[in-house]
């Protein structure tokens, strides 16, 4: 009876829960990285916001979702489900709520920033119940921030909770609106119905000669032949231009010498790192290391085990700490210590436990790899000059086929073709791809393209329509069959139709649904039902009609599955809100003030982002996530 209520029940519970991760992790949204370049992606007010930090937000979120499906998401799922659509609007959104939030007055100092950093469950560890910077340090890693740029990130998200929460301040729906919707969830309703089928309908018509045609005459649009194209291409592949030319010995130690970061491996090192609140407890412990204390003592009596404060193989960069980075690259033995570093976080120790050097990979190692992307280099300059050779040969008033002679390549026609390759017999015309025939469908008749990229990036394409033919009207000889089928089923809709209209008048005339229906020798079934149904012969739209109507009322609809028609009258309506507990009401109606308030706070929200004015370059947009990369 109450399965929608206790299963909306149930997510109510599941969202007491999640919440609370869902809010710290707002912290590790986007940065403030603002003003990286004048041509903004997006602008909003007097800010701009520029399209690295679109793709910084985009990777987090990329990386956020991977992280919860186990790799099962990566950036090409995230652009097919409209994702950087859904990163511009919210950026645009913060954006917006920030310049409120100085406008007004709010103000968000570092030290309450630190201070949550410090006392939020999030960042605690579970053994000490204390901050774990090295948690902190994970978390900052994965997403790629830097020390300052979370401190900031995290400065304006808690900047914006506290103006949202003077808007949102939740509490539970009124009761008058609760009650409604409870009794809306437990409302019963007992029908009668029957269903119309054709075998009750009588004899079907007689598909006439002149029946067919007048039919054919009267819905020609049902008849229509689809716009065909005519076009001539030229394909220029990447692989059609690669040669094994020769590259100097010479040319290739050059390129090794102008490129050699490329083939260097950083040092790395493997720490122990703790981070201590204040330097006194910083300062004896580097002293008990220093007297021959293992670390993992120390970490142990700091109530953490040596896993927890174990960095290994980390680069310079990769610290997030600036000095404690310095600090610890600085250090040139195995077992040495570093420390107390002041940080950002508080008093750092490390200790240094390996150390792989620098390497550079020799020339012979990675000669093949060079003379193959030099010799891909070459094909792509050499397939440059053909695009310019065509080009150059179609701005002389060249034809495209003309013009691919002119370099070396050769043109194809296609068509007549539709939309969906296929061709006037309905024959499907093979050797095309649709990104040629999307871009035939752009063009005018009589015009050409410039060179077009293949999405894969395996080369460019041409393309010339030399005919547009439009759509029109099929001749009756060939869709003969098609009319008889169309026709036949429209006399069945009608008789069907003209049947149902027959027994509705009888009820409407005072007979009941079972009298109605006895000429058509079907008896009424009687079922009671709630808002959920819909089955097989009761359609959602019909259900939706039965909700809708007064008792005794009678109405008609298609049923769920077939060409049938359903008559239905409602006989009952009940209620059944004994079956939901006063605690059930109480968590619902936290839940409906919740969503009342959450509706209230975007509302808010897209009230402050159409004061402030967006205006994005989307342009710009689509060039971040064209390429699928």
């Amino acid at each position: 009876m109450l399965k929608q209520i206790r299963g909306t029940l149930k997510k109510v519970a599941a969202m007491f829960i999640v919440v609370p991760l869902i809010l710290a992790f707002a912290a590790w949204g986007v940065p403030e990285v603002r003003q990286l370049t004048q041509n903004h992606a997006i602008r909003v007010g007097a800010e701009g916001i520029s399209g690295i930090e679109v793709q910084m937000e985009f990777d987090r979120f990329v990386t956020n979702r991977r992280l919860a499906t186990e790799g099962g998401f990566d950036r090409e799922s995230a652009i097919a489900a409209g994702v950087q659509n859904q990163i511009v609007q919210s950026l645009a959104t913060r954006s917006a709520l920030d310049q409120e939030s100085r406008r007004i007055g709010l103000v968000m100092p570092r030290e309450m920033v630190r201070d949550y950093l410090q006392t939020s469950e999030q960042f605690k560890n579970p053994r000490t119940g204390k901050f774990d910077n090295e948690a902190l340090d994970g978390i900052m890693r994965e997403y790629n921030y830097g020390v300052r740029e979370f401190e900031d990130r995290l400065q304006s998200d808690l900047l914006r909770n506290q103006l949202m929460s003077a808007v949102n301040l939740g509490g539970t729906a009124p009761k008058a609106f609760v009650d409604s919707l409870v009794l809306r969830e437990t409302e019963n309703r007992t029908i009668s119905y029957i269903t119309i089928t054709e075998d009750v309908t009588g004899v079907a018509s007689v598909a006439t000669p002149e029946a067919l045609k007048e039919y054919y005459q009267e819905n020609s649009a049902q008849f229509m032949a689809p716009e065909y194209r005519t076009f001539s291409t030229i394909i220029l592949k990447n692989a059609d231009f690669a040669e094994a030319t020769a590259v100097s010995e010479a040319e290739l130690r050059k390129t090794y010498d102008a490129n050699k970061a490329r083939y260097e491996t950083p040092e790395t090192r493997s720490i122990y790192q703790i981070t201590y609140p204040d330097k006194a407890k910083a300062d004896a412990a580097i002293v008990e290391l220093k007297a021959g204390k293992p670390f993992e003592t120390v970490a142990t009596e700091n109530g953490q085990a040596l896993g927890d404060v174990t960095f290994s193989d980390v680069q310079k960069r990769d610290i997030l700490d600036p000095k404690v980075g310095d600090a610890v690259f600085a250090v040139e033995k195995i077992g040495a210590t570093a420390g107390p570093i002041e940080g950002v976080f508080g008093f750092t120790i490390a200790q240094v436990a390996a150390i792989t050097p620098a390497s550079l990979k020799p020339f012979d190692e990675v000669r093949a790899e060079i003379e193959e992307e030099s010799q891909s280099q070459g094909s792509k300059k050499k397939l440059f000059e053909a695009i310019e050779t065509i080009e150059n040969a179609r701005d002389t008033g060249a034809s495209l086929a003309d013009a691919a002679e002119s370099a070396g390549a050769t043109s194809a026609q296609y068509g007549p073709i539709d939309s969906y390759s296929f061709g006037p017999g309905g024959e499907i015309v093979g050797g095309i791809s649709g990104e040629l025939l999307k871009e035939a469908f752009k063009l005018e008749e009589g015009e050409e393209s410039d060179a077009i990229e293949f999405a894969d990036k395996s080369g460019y394409f041409f393309i010339a329509v030399s005919e547009v033919t439009p759509p029109a009207v099929m001749p009756y000889e060939r869709v003969a069959d098609e009319v008889a089928s169309r026709w036949r089923a429209a006399d069945r809709d009608r008789r069907i139709a003209e049947t149902v209209k027959t027994v509705r008048n009888a009820v409407t005339g005072g007979k009941t649904l079972q009298q109605a229906s006895e000429p058509l020798n079907r008896a009424p079934i009687i079922q009671t039902v709630n808002r959920r149904s819909a089955d097989q012969i009761l359609s959602a739209a019909v259900v939706d009609q039965v909700f809708s109507a007064q008792k005794g009322e009678t109405l008609s609809g298609p049923a769920a599955i077939g060409d049938a028609q359903i008559i239905i009258t409602v006989d009952e309506i009940s209620y059944d809100i004994a079956k939901v507990s006063p605690d059930e009401i109480a968590v619902f109606s936290q839940y409906v003030g919740t969503q009342l308030g959450q509706e209230l706070a975007d509302v808010y929200a897209s009230a402050v982002l159409a004061d402030a004015g967006a205006r994005i370059n989307q342009n710009q947009i689509d060039a971040l996530f064209s390429d699928g990369q």
